[in-house]
């Protein structure tokens, strides 16, 4: 079969997935909510949406730094923070158009700008794509050491992945210094931590008495569901796929946590990162006059 059919196929399967998981999800949510019901869910934690945002916004933020720093190991011209938060933050949004790869093609237009080859530009992006990956096993990996209540087996799974990982993000693009590498690696673990808080923040909310061994067992699911999102060819942006993925980890390691509270916090989740997007892709007009 040529390769581009395979591609075609690959991406269509991905698509499909996608869309089968979030109409699953929707279902459920009917059994669970009445449009008035899901308002008046959302109306009583009000309170925590805007930490919400701000925590997202600063996730979004940290990330772009890594890449910031990747581009810097690469250009010939000098640039500052705010031209690389520019070219993120305006094309990010396009992670959600069919095929989920218009944000990085859209992001080629910086490279001459800054004295960077086409090629490079795209190895900058591929490089950028496995440092998250990386830094989501880790980040999961984190949270889920302090879990005493999982399969003895899963927790060495995840370190010895980790390890790998990170030995193989060590050993490619030699043209990035370790140093660099290390920086960016630890930046986004930190950022792609945020985003497991988030949503263990959501649950939180909903469920006062939620211990710390939850807390982290949620963040380290959702986590792990990202980068299930993240990988599937064809899913823009996830969408259906994550939170396909949340449901179906959960249910595997027992979380014991009431499916209309899940429910409605992936989904919540799932708003508050468009949002983001949206609020950052705005945030680019304002540059524009700059």
């Amino acid at each position: 079969m040529p390769k581009d059919k395979i591609k075609k196929v690959v991406y269509t399967l991905g698509k499909t997935l996608g869309f089968l998981a979030l109409g699953y999800i929707f279902y459920k949510l009917s059994k669970e909510y009445t449009l008035e019901s899901f308002i008046d869910k959302f109306l009583s934690i009000k309170g925590v949406i805007v930490p919400l945002i701000i925590i997202n916004l600063l996730s979004s933020v940290i990330g772009i730094y890594a890449w910031h720093k990747m581009l810097q190991a690469y250009a010939t011209k000098s640039f500052d923070y705010i031209s690389s938060y520019y070219y993120f933050a305006k094309t990010e949004i396009s992670k959600y158009l069919p095929g989920n790869v218009f944000h990085f093609l859209s992001r080629q237009a910086l490279a001459s700008k800054i004295g960077i080859s086409q090629i490079d530009m795209a190895k900058i992006s591929l490089f950028f794509t496995l440092s998250l990956m990386v830094a989501t096993v880790l980040s999961s990996t984190i949270f889920a050491l302090f879990v005493s209540n999982l399969d003895s087996y899963i927790k060495p799974l995840m370190l010895l992945g980790s390890l790998l990982s990170l030995v193989v993000i060590y050993f490619i693009y030699p043209a990035l210094s370790k140093a660099t590498k290390s920086l960016t690696n630890a930046v986004l673990t930190f950022s792609i931590s945020l985003q497991g808080v988030m949503l263990s923040l959501i649950i939180y909310s909903q469920i006062s008495t939620l211990s710390v061994e939850q807390f982290f067992k949620i963040a380290s699911i959702y986590i792990i569901s990202w980068l299930i999102g993240f990988v599937t060819p064809g899913a823009s942006g996830g969408l259906g796929v994550r939170e396909g993925a949340f449901l179906a980890i959960s249910n595997f390691v027992g979380l014991n946590i009431a499916s209309e509270i899940v429910l409605f916090s992936i989904l919540l989740i799932r708003l508050i990162n468009i949002a983001v997007d949206i609020l950052m892709f705005l945030s680019t007009l304002l540059l524009d006059k700059e």
